[in-house]
C-alpha cells in the first residue's frame, strides 16, 4: 500500500512540474509575442508565427496576419499619397506657367498706369501662387515626399529665433516664452509648424496683443502650447481649424486656410497629437509629443 502510495505522490509531483514547465513556456512565448509586437510597432519586421496547433500559435498566426494586413495597408497608403501628389504637381504646374504670365502682364501695366485694379490682380495673384505651394507643401508631407532630419533640439531657442522673426512683422505683439526642453525633431519643420500658429495668433490680436508660448517636459513626453488673448472661435469651429481649406469667419484677409492644416501633418510626422480649445481670454492651441529614443527610427 505505501509502495502504491510514493508511486502516486512520485507521479503527482512529476505532473505537476511538467505543468509548471509549460506554463514557463507560455509565459517565454507570450513575453516573445508581446516584444516582437512593441517592436513591430517601432517599425520592425512583424511576427513569425510557430507552426503548430498550440492556442499561442493560432494567436501569434492571428496577429502575423493582423501586421502583414497593416503593413500592405500603409503601403498602399503611401502609393495613394504619392500619386496625388504627383497628380497635384501636374496641376500645380499647369497653373503656375498662365499664373506668371498673367503676374507679368499686370505688372506692366501697374508700371505705365497703376490702379486699385491691378493693384488687387497683384495681390490675388500671390495669394494663388502661395496657395498652390501650400497645398503642394501640405501633400509632400502627407506622402512622406520630404525627408525629416531628427536630431535633439532645445525648444526655447527655436522659439526664441520664431519670436524674434514675428517681432519684425509684428513688433507691438507680447510674444512670452516659458518653459523649455530637449527634444528629437526636425528643427526646420518644428519651426515651420510653430511658426504658422503663432502667425495666427499675431493676426487674430490687437496690435498690442500677447501670445504666450508654454514648453512642458515630462518623462515621457513634451508639450507645447501657444495661447493667444484674441477672444477664440466659434465652438463649432475648433473641430474644424486643422482641415484643409477651413477659414474662420474672422480669418486674415491673406489666409489661405492651409496653415494649420500644415501643422497637423507636421506633428503627426513627429508622431504627436494636437488639439484647440478656447480659454476665457483666446484660442489655445496645444500639440503633444512622445519622447523618442534616438536608436529608435521615426
Amino acid at each position: 500500500m505505501e509502495y502504491f502510495l510514493i508511486i502516486f505522490l512520485i507521479t503527482v509531483l512529476v505532473l505537476c512540474v511538467l505543468l509548471i514547465l509549460n506554463n514557463i513556456k507560455k509565459d517565454k512565448r507570450l513575453k516573445r509575442i508581446t516584444e516582437q509586437t512593441e517592436k513591430f510597432l517601432q517599425g520592425q519586421n512583424p511576427i513569425t508565427p510557430e507552426l503548430n496547433d498550440s492556442t499561442i500559435s493560432h494567436l501569434e498566426t492571428a496577429i502575423a496576419e493582423l501586421q502583414r494586413s497593416v503593413l500592405s495597408e500603409k503601403e498602399f497608403s503611401k502609393i495613394q499619397a504619392k500619386n496625388n501628389t504627383l497628380f497635384l504637381s501636374d496641376i500645380s504646374h499647369q497653373l503656375k506657367t498662365p499664373l506668371a504670365g498673367l503676374k507679368l502682364y499686370c505688372e506692366m501695366d501697374a508700371s505705365e498706369s497703376e490702379s486699385l485694379h491691378t493693384e488687387k490682380q497683384l495681390e490675388l495673384i500671390n495669394k494663388m501662387e502661395e496657395l498652390i505651394n501650400r497645398v503642394i507643401k501640405l501633400e509632400k508631407l502627407r506622402s512622406d515626399t520630404y525627408q525629416m532630419n531628427f536630431s535633439e533640439n532645445e525648444l526655447n531657442g527655436i522659439f526664441t529665433e520664431l519670436k524674434n522673426e514675428f517681432l519684425h512683422i509684428f513688433p507691438e505683439k507680447n510674444i512670452e516664452i516659458n518653459g523649455t526642453a530637449v527634444f528629437r525633431c526636425d528643427r526646420e519643420w518644428i519651426k515651420e509648424c510653430f511658426g504658422n500658429i503663432i502667425k495666427n495668433s499675431c493676426e487674430h490680436t490687437s496690435p498690442d496683443g500677447k501670445i504666450t508660448v508654454r514648453i512642458y517636459s515630462e518623462s515621457n513626453n513634451v508639450s507645447i502650447s501657444v495661447e493667444d488673448n484674441g477672444g477664440g472661435v466659434k465652438p463649432d469651429e475648433l473641430p474644424k481649424l486643422f482641415i484643409r481649406f477651413h477659414r474662420t469667419e474672422n480669418a486674415a484677409p491673406s489666409s489661405t486656410g492651409i496653415g494649420l492644416a500644415v501643422t497637423k501633418a507636421i506633428v503627426d510626422k513627429h508622431h504627436g497629437t494636437i488639439e484647440a480649445e478656447n480659454t476665457a481670454s483666446g484660442l489655445k492651441i496645444t500639440a503633444y509629443f512622445p519622447v523618442v529614443d534616438a536608436g529608435i527610427k521615426l
